[in-house]
């Protein structure tokens, strides 16, 4: 353990970044060596009542000031909890505690304001807002809890008003980010009440109160911005009608709630060779899991299979998750791969032992629990295990890649048979399957792969975006995905190599891992001449020699043109997307589908991609972005600067690509399209009578 007060830093930034649990974890480590110490018993009633639980939260605080009665920041918290409880008179003594013990307390002054004005004495909370503002000039809530409350009593001028709207409004856009619903609803209904008209105000506390369970008030305030839409060029008619779209769903799946006895039991089996962790997977096909299993919760009962280091299990947002020790597979493996394959088409991932223990057990759980259905992800190995121990359960094998086409053909012809579906996320990858198994075209579907869409809007007028006023004019580029030959990398450094001989001040970043996929899975199955000169590659150190040349290259031109990210977690790429000017996705190999462009296109940033794949499905090229040939740098070069000099073009193909990919790609038509191929399979279920409204919880913050 480090010093107590370390430990406390370090809980308080897990406080702030909402980590509650970790924050509980250390605050309790401290009070494990001392009982008594008071910052760690008040750090837990702020915990306590940011859950809901005030009674321990006024507990914990009341004995932190029996133990140090002058310590203000437990009478400012305890004033806060009875400020929350509606306990006014009470929390009025509290910030005076406060007020007594540091005259100069900026926050007290502030919260003592805003007790007032609950209690309706505006004059008062005026002057002590005023009070807090003396102190603290800078601080936008207290200026923005002072012009509300000066609007109040009819004291702001109708510019003051628009001002103030939109502060309200990015205030309660930053809440909403950091997880404070009820805080965030405040402030977007305080933006409502100095302007009344703005429609994106509407839409934010549609989605925040759609995420505190308040299904008919969100709904009623969509519609608002729906109509107001037309005088808001802010608003956003794709966003709004999509929200919509799936709070009717909502309202349709609730009327028709089938019992939990009575659910369709579905059990998803992930890729055993990626250690996804749940509820914040990094690989793109267990963030596709965790988004649809969320939403399709509501219909059926949902196991999640996944590998880890040891045998577990956890419920999430009505979602069992059970992890599969993979270990001796693992070892097993290393003594597999000593084993010859001279059949490219038979590489040892696609063998029958290949993490067999995995799959038996998941197979062997599936009987012991009857389950109805399973999703099985890319691993078509596993199919013959499943079916031999569950004859009667359907099977769906979810294709993220070509190896349909590409595996040998004997293997994996036996294999469709035993499947009820196969699902692959572009035509592309659907109709090469239906070309080589004509026998079961019926069976090989499409469905794209999905987006979250608030996650990638930037939905704020900007006004908290002080850096947003003082961009620098260098144009943008954006590349997110694995940094390797088969993603097209190099073509993308030689491009903008080009690039900067006539665009000098063009800034390029690339997001993602640097290194280069086995062999075997791309290059060594591949019939494509592009994608088999990759192979000199996979030689040695080639590919990092070729990177070290590129960057070398480019910086002849002008040092740091290039910011290479690293790996990032999926939260901290949306301001990525947000401040980029054109993304690029360059890639040689036939992309399945390509989720960065995606959200690039959720984003509205304009998207230049290769032709390869399923690629030119999701960018209508001239409209939505521009489609270029794969491999081809001067193509690519053309293209960036053909974009860079047209700024209408950029903003013309980012809204144009922004509704598209909102009215195709969102998790929830994904999820509902996926609902209905899973009952065209097992039959309908027949649906609960008198139900009452679904109401997710979520815990207030104080």
């Amino acid at each position: 353990m480090t010093t107590v007060t370390e430990a406390l830093r370090l809980a308080a930034q897990y406080q702030q970044a909402h980590d509650l649990a970790k924050a509980e974890h250390v605050y309790r480590q401290i009070l494990q060596t001392q009982p008594r110490q008071p910052n760690a018993l008040c750090g837990l009633g702020v915990l306590a009542s940011q859950q809901g639980q005030y009674q321990v939260a006024e507990k914990l605080m009341t004995t932190a000031l029996q133990i140090q009665p002058n310590f203000a920041q437990a009478w400012l918290n305890l004033g806060n909890l009875h400020q929350v409880q509606g306990r006014l008179a009470e929390a009025l003594e509290a910030y005076q505690q406060v007020i007594a013990l540091n005259p100069n307390a900026v926050a007290a002054y502030n919260n003592l304001g805003y007790t007032l004005q609950l209690k309706g004495e505006w004059e008062q909370a005026i002057a002590y807002y005023q009070k807090a503002c003396s102190l603290q000039p800078n601080n936008i809530e207290i200026n923005v809890n002072l012009a509300n409350a000066l609007h109040h009593q009819g004291k702001l001028s109708p510019e003051q008003q628009i001002h103030y709207a939109a502060i309200n409004h990015d205030l309660g856009v930053a809440r909403k980010k950091a997880g404070d619903l009820q805080t965030a609803i405040t402030y977007f209904r305080q933006a409502i009440a100095l302007q009344p008209n703005l429609a994106l105000a509407h839409y934010n506390l549609g989605a925040a109160l759609k995420a505190s369970g308040k299904i008919a008030a969100a709904i009623s305030s969509y519609q608002t911005a729906l109509e107001l839409n037309s005088k808001d060029e802010n608003a956003d008619n794709a966003l709004i009608n999509q929200a919509l779209n799936t709070l009717n769903r909502l309202q349709q799946n609730q009327s028709s709630k089938i019992p939990t006895s009575n659910r369709l039991k579905v059990g998803f089996v992930c890729q055993p060779f990626v250690m996804t962790s749940f509820p914040n997977p990094a690989d793109s096909i267990g963030i596709l899991t965790y988004e649809l299993v969320k939403i399709l919760a509501d219909q059926f009962k949902i196991t999640v299979y996944a590998a880890g280091q040891q045998s577990s299990q956890m419920n999430l947002e009505g979602v069992n998750y059970q992890y599969i020790p993979v270990s001796q597979d693992q070892s097993f493996l290393k003594s597999f791969e000593k084993l010859p394959f001279k059949n490219l088409q038979s590489p040892r991932f696609n063998h029958r032992f290949y993490y067999l223990g995995y799959a038996l057990r998941i197979a062997q759980n599936l009987r012991k629990q009857q389950f109805d259905l399973v999703h099985i992800h890319n691993c078509s190995q596993f199919v013959p295990i499943i079916r031999a121990l569950n004859p009667q359960i359907k099977i769906v094998l979810h294709m993220h890649c070509e190896w349909l086409h590409q595996l040998d053909y004997k293997t994996t012809e036996r294999r469709m048979r035993q499947v009820d579906l196969v699902i692959t996320p572009s035509d592309y990858i659907t109709e090469a399957a239906r070309q080589r198994f004509p026998q079961f075209s019926e069976r090989i579907k499409t469905l794209a792969n999905g987006v979250d869409l608030e996650k990638f809007v930037d939905s704020s007028l900007g006004y908290l975006n002080k850096k947003s006023a003082a961009k620098s004019p260098a144009k943008q580029l954006l590349y997110v995905g694995r940094i390797c030959p088969e993603k097209g990398s190099h073509i993308l450094l030689e491009a903008f190599h080009k690039v900067l001989e006539k665009e000098p001040e063009t800034q390029l970043t690339l997001v993602g891992p640097m290194g280069v996929i086995p062999y075997e899975y791309l290059v060594a199955l591949s019939e494509d001449a592009k994608i088999k000169d990759l192979a000199v590659f996979h030689q040695g150190e080639n590919w990092k020699v070729c990177l070290r040349n590129a960057f070398e290259k480019l910086n002849q031109i002008r040092e740091d043109t290039v910011t290479l990210t690293g790996c990032l977690p999926p939260t901290k790429l949306p301001p990525y997307y947000q401040n980029a000017d054109l993304f690029i996705f360059p890639s040689v190999c036939q992309e399945a589908f390509g989720m960065p462009v995606a959200e690039a296109m959720v984003a509205g940033v304009p998207v230049i991609v290769s032709d390869g794949g399923g690629l030119p499905e999701l960018v209508e090229n001239g409209k939505s972005g521009l489609v270029v040939e794969r491999g081809n740098s001067d193509a690519l070069a053309e293209a960036i600067l053909k974009l860079l000099a047209d700024e209408t073009l950029r903003k013309s193909m980012g809204s144009s690509g922004h509704k598209r990919a909102v009215e195709r790609f969102s998790f929830e038509k994904i999820a509902g399209d996926l609902q209905q191929h899973y009952y065209q399979l097992c039959g309908p279920v027949e649906p609960q009578s008198n139900l009452t409204t679904l109401s997710k919880g979520f815990p207030q913050a104080a």
